[in-house]
């Protein structure tokens, strides 16, 4: 990754400050945006993230910015999904989180290559290195709310929604750079509350990790 990409980018505080807390969030990435019968039936749909601060959100929030308005695909707060598809009460999911994150260390989560799926949530992400706290903490999450073992959880962190072609996405690798030497430190669990549409995804709750 260069520095004159960075240098070069558009940047409106003022829109990326609208994407925190009450907007943006994200879920375990699938394949479509949609949100089962089954799911609204059993209850509300959250998801658990780890989320950058300082100069590295920043720079994050400005790659996907770019990219949102680019190609007219929803913006997002920069994030790397721990654990989604929860479903439950409210009460009860928030209660479980809080005893997640007093479980958890704080830990680094260190950023590597640049990469593209044929999947709306994943069309375009960084995958972060699959080290041993961010892999511990998955597992503890998926014991403590019950989740399936499948899919495999692979850490990454989503810059662009949407689908693409492929050719389409290699030029923008290669504009970015295909690798994003960038780490942060994860010390908060955030709590999001996932709506059928993106824009309407909101933090809930958030608690600090080994708290």
């Amino acid at each position: 990754m260069g520095e004159n990409r960075w240098s070069k980018m558009r940047f409106d505080w003022h829109t990326i400050g609208t994407l925190g807390g009450e907007m943006r969030a994200t879920f375990l990435e699938t394949s479509s945006p949609r949100i089962s019968t089954s799911t609204r039936l059993c209850g509300s749909r959250y998801s658990l993230w780890l989320m950058p601060k300082g100069e590295v959100r920043r720079r994050l929030a400005e790659a996907i910015l770019d990219l949102s308005g680019k190609y007219s695909t929803p913006a997002f707060e920069p994030h790397v999904t721990l654990a989604g598809s929860i479903v439950g009460p409210a009460r009860e999911i928030e209660s479980k989180m809080k005893d997640l994150a007093r479980r958890i260390p704080r830990f680094t989560v260190r950023l590597t290559t640049v990469e593209g799926l044929e999947e709306y949530f994943r069309c375009l992400f960084i995958r972060v290195a699959q080290t041993h706290p961010i892999m511990s903490a998955h597992e503890a999450a998926r014991e403590i709310f019950r989740l399936p073992k499948r899919p495999a959880f692979m850490p990454h962190l989503s810059l662009l929604y949407g689908s693409l072609l492929s050719k389409e996405k290699e030029r923008i690798i290669i504009s970015l750079g295909c690798r994003f030497e960038l780490e942060f430190k994860a010390s908060t669990l955030h709590l999001y509350l996932i709506k059928r549409q993106p824009e309407a995804w909101r933090r809930v709750a958030s608690h600090g990790l080994g708290l």
